[in-house]
């Protein structure tokens, strides 16, 4: 059992499946911001990356810190800068103890930051970098759940996540069946009832947690800084919706997290 805390009376062992502790926002207080994920429970994160820079950073970030891990990968909003040499970078690092996944990667037609032509070059090949090394993905999809399903059956690749889930019934259902894990994130508390009824439909083995900070507060907090100490506004709403208590839900997405990821 976790020690417990006023933030953590329950003394819950969370996983925090997906932050970027290497944004910006976090630049003048990590420390503090750590201290208080381990506050409320949080006793494992992984640190996501968006581009091979911040792959880099991460990994530093993460080296000498217990519970942080890391994913390596070119953001689909980066993808414009992506290049084939990436790919060897990113496969470099991946010899570091701390680096357990490939991402985040992925589509994301939604903003179309980055063409679509060059989302689907960087995606295609870096699901080919994760095939390659046996190393579970964590992946962005955003109004793009077609092309990213096809991309990922044309490697006949499924090991990894859908982090901060917003699609439909039908992708969820296909990632299921082909072995992948679900993850939801503070947006599960903004009174969207389709994606409440999404996440009774996740297996339980199937199902992870995250907050995706500094972004996707949780309410209350919508509109500010989010941290991985909100990760406790989010497993108590996956209780609620699937009438289980706090401390199961908490259970069951590390365990998922820590199988997924293989720590």
């Amino acid at each position: 059992m976790s020690r417990r805390s006023r933030e953590n009376p329950e003394g819950l062992k969370i996983f925090d499946s997906h932050c970027h502790l290497t944004d910006v926002q976090f630049a003048a207080d990590l420390p503090v911001v750590l201290k208080h994920a381990y506050s409320a429970g949080v006793r494992g994160i992984l640190v996501a990356s968006q581009s091979v820079p911040d792959s880099k950073q991460a990994v530093a970030l993460c080296r000498n810190r217990e519970g942080l891990y890391v994913a390596v990968g070119v953001h689909p909003h980066e993808a414009d800068q992506f290049r084939t040499w990436d790919v060897q970078a990113l496969k470099d690092m991946c010899i570091e103890s701390r680096v357990k996944a490939i991402g985040e990667i992925g589509l994301d037609f939604f903003r179309g930051i980055s063409s679509r032509g060059n989302q689907e070059t960087a995606f295609h090949a870096q699901v080919e970098l994760a095939r390659m090394l046996d190393m579970p993905m964590v992946v962005h999809i955003r109004d793009a759940a077609g092309r990213a399903r096809g991309i990922i059956d044309e490697h006949g690749y499924y090991s990894g996540v859908l982090h901060c889930f917003s699609s439909d019934r039908k992708l969820a259902e296909w990632a299921v069946e082909k072995g992948l894990y679900v993850s939801f994130a503070g947006n599960i508390t903004y009174g969207e009832e389709r994606q409440e009824e999404i996440v009774k439909t996740i297996p339980r083995d199937r199902l992870m947690v995250e907050t995706d900070a500094p972004y996707l507060s949780p309410v209350p907090n919508r509109g500010q800084r989010n941290e991985p100490a909100m990760i406790r506004l989010i497993v108590d709403k996956l209780a609620q919706v699937l009438g289980i208590t706090p401390a199961e839900v908490a259970d069951l997405t590390r365990e998922n997290a820590l199988r997924c990821f293989r720590i």
